[in-house]
């Protein structure tokens, strides 16, 4: 499951997982930067959940994903699936290259779909922007087109057919928050190798083993203008100063932000609340009751180009509660 930063790659990972209860997943997790805080997102925890930060998915093949299936080869009757949702810099071409070229990966562990989530409201920018929304799209055999209720149903019209000139053998569905009721995720099997060939994306892998575990291959390279920075503080926030100072940001200053997400403490509440913005969309939802073991405190993670670290966290700081930090 691939799609830029922001699209609903969680959102739509909860409601595979809510409208398949009989399925047992194996999720992996990647994230771009150094604290990974999707899992926390992620509904049922009966699931297997596997993360893996820093962004090392987001290229190519790497030493991580071969050990992850080496032992989820040896787990196999513990799930029914594996789903991987990659970080929003994925470059699908890599990750999905052992799954389509590998012989034994391909045996074991057979490739159903690339599902790339697609911001109906942000995309065009973001194709303006960034060379990894292009090639996510273009590796993707099924394209859903999300946040539709944010946009005119003649534009949700107009961008489905330019998706489908961009990736002529890629199935196309429109979403929302609610996500399709039914999606058939089987549908299009088999055309991943089309879709990768016909991009020239895939080089032959060279297996010596006969059997588990894989060998891994010794390369991969970085996303390089994005950076991640990931804040953590130990005072509650005041939720008036963070949602003003955060509107304000987003709205003026915020062009080189493209995502932000985080579990934060807020004065005066019991729950844990979750923040995240898009763009300029910025919500906050309660999460759980904060448990009685757990030292309450905030991450927030910001990810874009070119972001001041200083004065990210100067404007943060700026929201504290005036009350705690006198008090400390």
């Amino acid at each position: 499951m691939t799609g830029f930063l922001g699209a609903g790659k969680t959102t739509l990972l909860n409601h595979i997982i809510q409208t398949n209860k009989q399925t047992r997943y194996a999720i992996i997790e990647n994230e771009f930067g150094e604290k990974n805080i999707d899992n926390e997102l992620v509904i049922n925890p009966e699931n297997s959940i596997i993360a893996l930060n820093n962004g090392c998915l987001c290229c190519s093949l790497n030493d991580n994903l071969y050990d992850i299936l080496n032992d989820l080869h040896g787990r196999k009757d513990e799930f029914d699936e594996v789903i991987i949702e990659a970080t929003g810099v994925a470059d699908p071409s890599g990750l999905a290259q052992p799954f389509v070229m590998h012989p034994l990966i391909k045996k074991h562990f057979p490739l159903i779909n690339i599902i790339c989530l697609v911001d109906a409201e942000l995309i065009e920018d973001q194709l303006q922007e960034t060379k990894e929304a292009m090639r996510q799209i273009t590796f993707s055999d099924l394209l859903l087109i999300n946040k539709t209720d944010l946009v005119s149903e003649a534009y949700a019209d107009e961008l489905a057919q330019k998706l489908q000139v961009m990736n002529p053998l890629a199935r196309i569905i429109k979403g929302n928050k609610n996500m399709p009721p039914k999606i058939s995720w089987k549908e299009n099997q088999g055309q991943l190798e089309n879709i990768f060939l016909q991009q020239d994306a895939l080089h032959t892998l060279h297996q010596t083993s006969a059997d588990f575990p894989v060998q891994k291959p010794h390369s991969h390279h970085h996303t390089q203008d994005l950076v991640s920075h990931t804040f953590t503080f130990d005072c509650p926030f005041d939720y008036k100063l963070l949602h003003q100072l955060l509107f304000v940001y987003l709205n003026f200053q915020s062009k080189e932000l493209y995502r932000m997400k985080g579990l934060v403490w807020l004065e005066g509440e019991q729950q844990q609340v979750v923040v995240q913005s898009v763009g300029k969309q910025l919500n906050f939802e309660d999460k759980r009751p904060w448990k009685s073991t757990e030292k309450k405190q905030s991450i927030i993670v910001c990810i874009g180009k070119n972001l001041q670290r200083d004065r990210l966290k100067k404007m943060l700081s700026n929201g504290l509660s005036k009350r705690d930090i006198h008090k400390n």
